[in-house]
């Protein structure tokens, strides 16, 4: 901060020109009065001597002679507000900061104009903490020349050591306003806004960089990052395009391309980017993944399992190929085939929920259910929340009549969620079977249709616990619904066939009964009943 005077002329000029009074403030308590009897004060030679060798002290380092000089001259000339700056400066230095305090504040009150007093002042301020008498100080600097971004800098960084981080922001974006070419004040106002999670503000902010620097990958990046964040993934799609557009196809980018347009329910896009991908690396694990996902799900199984099989050559050590090839094979009903596949990998991927439930899900589909049993309890050893894994348990349970378990588990099903349709049905249903708590049964089965109310399945249950419990009209209507809904389910159209008994419709109760049996031609009791008629 210390200012040395190149030569006599320099000084005299900024002597003379520090020397007017201005129009004053309301002056502190403890600083002596201007004689406002003088407009204008004319140089006085002796004063000046005194603050030229002043200077030349300070330019020395000694300031304690500087001091004596600077209070020579103060004496002579005591309205010079120079003098009263250089005094400040020299009492900083020697570590007297009230002092230096005093002479600022007595330049600035009489200079209100001088820019410099107020800076030097300010710096003070800072130094020692006292940010909010800086800030004052800088406020006032802004306001008398609002196009000096220096100025608004300060002060972004003062409210930001004051944790005031919303005005900090907003004094960075201002700078960023006064002078385009300051980005680094956007990516301060960035960094701010992403700390204290104003992600939305923080993409805004990240955007206008883009827009400023359009050929700056880093700020394209850092905006995909928030937007994806944001859940703007159509924006983020279009942000790593422009990515494409500047640097070329990249396996990386490509990626989270085709995975963001999989995230937003593209999955022709998703497959046409991923496709991409594998023309620039065919053993890349997310592309084959992918490309076998996306391909059973568009019931393309042929090129599900192909990219499965690679996947799991290419890849051995990586369970999603195994997983992949076991959800096509279930598709087309080889259950048995997955089991073979999935069981050589349980040991080997202990930790992987997936395929610990698909291997249960398969042998369960074997009716091989005490198999199925263990590898479900894997599941959920690994996943102790997961419902469908609970769910299927029970199942087994109730078909295995131990049903202190299965009840256990469709009570904590519904406990935990009251909306577990699924659960009210199936325990109705265990109890109906059993000739257990009918009534209660009912209620379940009630409000299961009231969550799922043109669910085949439930509308059977529910038509089925009328049945058992004498109200064959209600019965004969819920019933006729679930079979509007659906009638392939051999157990549905068997139930209807024995309501149609009940109500003496025999013609119309044969037929149901044989269109079950043509699904279900090992069902014993169905041809039982189809010979008593």
């Amino acid at each position: 901060m210390t200012r040395i005077y190149q030569n006599s002329i320099l000084l005299i000029l900024v002597w003379i020109g520090l020397s007017c009074h201005s129009g004053s403030q309301i002056s502190p308590s403890n600083l002596p009065p201007i004689d406002q009897s003088k407009e204008e004060t004319a140089v006085n030679s002796e004063a000046l001597m005194h603050f030229m060798d002043g200077q030349l002290y300070m330019s020395q380092g000694n300031y304690s002679m500087a001091v004596i000089e600077f209070q020579d001259a103060l004496r002579i000339d005591p309205d010079v507000s120079t003098i009263h700056i250089s005094l400040g400066e020299c009492f900083w230095a020697l570590e007297k900061p009230e002092r230096a305090v005093f002479h600022l504040e007595r330049a600035i009150y009489l200079n209100p104009d001088d820019a410099e007093a107020r800076n030097i002042l300010a710096h003070q301020f800072i130094n020692r903490k006292l940010f909010d008498r800086a800030r004052e100080q800088y406020e006032i600097l802004a306001e008398s020349d609002p196009e000096n971004v220096e100025n608004i800098i300060v002060l972004a960084e003062l409210a930001k050591l004051q944790r005031q981080f919303e005005e900090a922001i907003h004094y960075y974006q201002k700078v960023f306003d006064l002078d385009p070419h300051r980005i680094e004040a956007l990516q301060k106002a960035a960094e701010i806004a992403l700390k204290i999670k104003r992600f939305e503000l923080a993409q805004i902010i990240i955007k206008q960089m883009t827009l400023s620097d359009k050929s700056n990958i880093q700020y394209l990046e850092n905006y995909t990052d928030i937007v994806t964040m944001n859940g703007d993934k159509k924006e983020g799609i279009r942000a790593l395009k422009q990515i494409v557009n500047l640097e070329g196809s990249s396996v990386g980018v490509l990626n989270q391309i085709g995975l963001l347009y999989y995230e937003i329910n593209h999955p022709d896009s998703a497959l046409e980017v991923f496709s991409q991908v594998y023309e620039l690396d065919s053993l890349n694990i997310l592309a084959l993944h992918f490309l076998s996902q996306i391909s059973r799900e568009e019931e393309n199984i042929e090129k599900a399992q192909y990219f499965a099989d690679q996947m799991i050559y290419f890849h051995p050590g990586e369970p999603r190929g195994y997983i992949n090839l076991a959800l096509a094979l279930l598709i087309q009903n080889n259950h048995q085939r997955v089991m073979q596949i999935l069981s050589k990998q349980a040991d080997i991927f202990q930790e992987e929920f997936t395929i610990q439930y698909l291997l249960g899900l398969s042998y369960n589909l074997d009716s091989n259910y005490k198999i199925a049993e263990q590898f479900f309890k894997r599941a959920l050893a690994i996943n102790p929340k997961s419902r469908n894994t609970l769910h299927s348990l029970a199942i087994i349970y109730d078909k295995t009549i131990q049903w202190s378990q299965s009840d256990s588990i469709y009570n904590e099903l519904i406990h935990s969620d009251s909306t577990d349709a699924q659960a009210l049905n199936n325990y109705s249903y265990s109890l109906v079977e059993r000739g257990e708590k009918l009534g209660i049964a009912l209620e379940m089965s009630k409000k299961a249709i009231s969550l799922s109310p043109k669910s085949s399945a439930y509308l059977d249950t529910y038509g089925w616990i009328h049945f058992k419990i004498g109200n064959i009209d209600s019965a004969l209507a819920y019933i006729k619904q679930s079979v509007d809904i659906e009638d392939t389910n051999a157990v549905v159209l068997e139930h209807f066939g024995d309501v149609l008994v009940k109500k003496a419709e025999i013609e119309e109760a044969i037929r149901y009964f044989r269109k079950a049996l043509e699904i279900n031609p090992n069902n014993a009791v169905l041809r039982k009943k189809l010979s008593e008629l």
